[in-house]
């Protein structure tokens, strides 16, 4: 099954030009401007150019060098999202129908399996189920199977974790884990998935890392667990990882054609015995983060991307409903009738039942960032494609990647560097997904993952890089996913 092709992402013609050098040419100066276009392909770019990077560094045009990351991570999303056919290989128009590029990628729980299990194979046909000793096989009421694949085909997301950070749960847990799961506007919980490429994929098989004495043994012998990264030249892609954010589409409130959408099973309802059961929805992409070790990045690529309409909108912009119906647009995850409710904490019950979250942005998009978010979604509205409903919040990369971290007393490092590599922002969150760690003005030393010793206030809003720094295995916090083997007498070994 393909994957993905090779090339590089800038313009057509260094393009054609590398080909027949048999190398990447340098860029022309243009490249680097905030203006040049993004092609819309289904080519993932392995990383920025590095010889335009070191010359805005060197010219300390540290603005001029984040667009040159934004437009690398918006040809990503571009590329990630590019619609596939059957076998994998990409439409030849970004508007054409199918599913999304990455969904031939593999999930995680199909990695990393109970008691240290083989993974999946990267091109089985049929999935592995996550929890599936724990929730009943789907109950389909009359209509649903003409509409629903088969939940073992690998055609249909398979959404069981309600929390992006914490262990896993499903739906008839949400009043023990509700602290830490987001509700939308319908009360219904969002679901998150994490998926890799198969660079990362093969890296994890090929050294046994799957399992958590073959981990253990890998780090013994290495001194340290490093992923592959991309190189720019010849754009030969390293380690990427994915964290998508969906909610469940209600057709009486949600407007479809806004959503890149998928089939979908969740863990919900009660079969007889009381146990769940996988329950087919509709499912709406709310958020989507991209992870990308490359050579210019050790300390990876991290960007974030939502749908325009999960926090706020033109309330008086009229949309009409899968079944028909002409409302008016409402934020998905915000009541903007309830201005005085406390946001980004864990929601209580409502009087008919259910909770929904208080969702803010504690930090707005940088007016730049939207400035070229506006001129890609131009784009794709002209290419009709659905990716026009989508924003990036923000890009985060390591502007001196040989910086060491920083801590205790040191300020505001211990704040500004906990991750080494001085990052550029300093901070990036997604709404949906890291809701509850935008906590704004607190001491230094209170701030999530806090590094800093000191109790100088300061404002505090969330970062990859200050998250995944703290991952003993290169930035990943889903190499601590890997469990024991049981031995001989069936107790765990490490």
């Amino acid at each position: 099954m393909a994957r993905g092709t090779i090339g590089v992402w800038v313009a057509a013609a260094v393009v054609a030009a590398a080909a027949a050098l048999g190398s990447v040419a340098l860029p022309e100066r243009g490249e680097a401007l905030p203006d040049a276009a993004i092609p819309l392909s289904p080519t993932i770019p392995a990383d920025v150019d590095p010889g335009i990077r070191a010359r805005l560094l060197a010219e300390g045009d540290l603005v001029l060098a984040h667009r040159l990351f934004e437009r690398q991570q918006w040809a990503a999303f571009i590329a990630l999202n590019w619609p596939v056919d059957g076998e994998g290989r990409p439409r030849p128009a970004i508007g054409d129908a199918g599913a999304p590029q990455w969904s031939t990628w593999m999930e995680v729980y199909q990695i990393f399996k109970p008691d240290g299990a083989a993974p999946d194979a990267w091109s089985a046909k049929t999935r592995s189920l996550p929890l599936a000793d724990r929730v009943q096989g789907p109950v389909l009421e009359d209509g649903d199977a003409a509409e629903a694949p088969p939940i073992d085909s690998g055609d249909a997301r398979i959404l069981h974790n309600l929390s992006s950070t914490q262990r896993l749960t499903v739906a008839d847990e949400v009043d023990q884990a509700f602290s830490f799961a987001v509700f939308d506007q319908n009360g219904n919980p969002a679901h998150y998935e994490m998926l890799v490429n198969e660079v990362e994929y093969r890296f994890i098989v090929d050294n046994e890392l799957f399992h958590a004495g073959g981990l253990a043994d890998y780090v013994r012998r290495n001194g340290k667990l490093t992923f592959p990264a991309g190189r720019y030249e010849g754009n030969r892609l390293g380690a990427i990882e994915l964290k998508l954010a969906w909610r469940i589409l209600d057709p009486a409130t949600d407007d479809f054609s806004r959503y890149l959408t998928q089939p979908a099973y969740v863990a919900g309802g009660a079969a007889a015995g009381g146990a769940a059961t996988w329950v087919p929805v509709t499912a709406g992409l709310v958020g989507f983060h991209i992870a990308q070790k490359t050579e210019t990045s050790p300390q990876w690529i991290w960007s974030t991307f939502e749908h325009v309409d999960n926090v706020a909108v033109d309330r008086l912009q009229p949309v009409k409903t899968a079944d028909g119906r002409s409302v008016r647009l409402r934020p998905s995850f915000n009541d903007p009738d309830c201005e005085w409710c406390p946001v980004n904490v864990g929601a209580p019950l409502g009087a008919d039942g259910k909770r929904r979250t208080q969702v803010t942005r504690l930090t707005p998009i940088p007016k730049e960032t939207q400035a070229l978010n506006a001129r890609v979604q131009a784009s794709l509205a002209d290419a009709g494609s659905v990716l026009r409903f989508y924003e990036m919040v923000g890009t985060q990369w390591p502007t001196d990647p040989a910086a060491p971290p920083e801590s205790g007393a040191a300020f505001p490092g211990a704040v500004a560097n906990m991750a080494g590599g001085k990052p550029m922002p300093v901070y990036l969150a997604n709404a949906v997904m890291e809701t509850f760690g935008q906590i704004g003005n607190a001491p230094a030393d209170r701030q999530q993952r806090a590094t800093s010793t000191s109790d100088r206030l300061v404002f505090g809003n969330g970062s990859c890089m200050g998250c995944h720094f703290s991952s003993p295995y290169d930035f990943s916090w889903i190499m601590t996913k890997a469990q024991p083997r049981p031995n001989a007498g069936g107790e765990a070994s490490q």
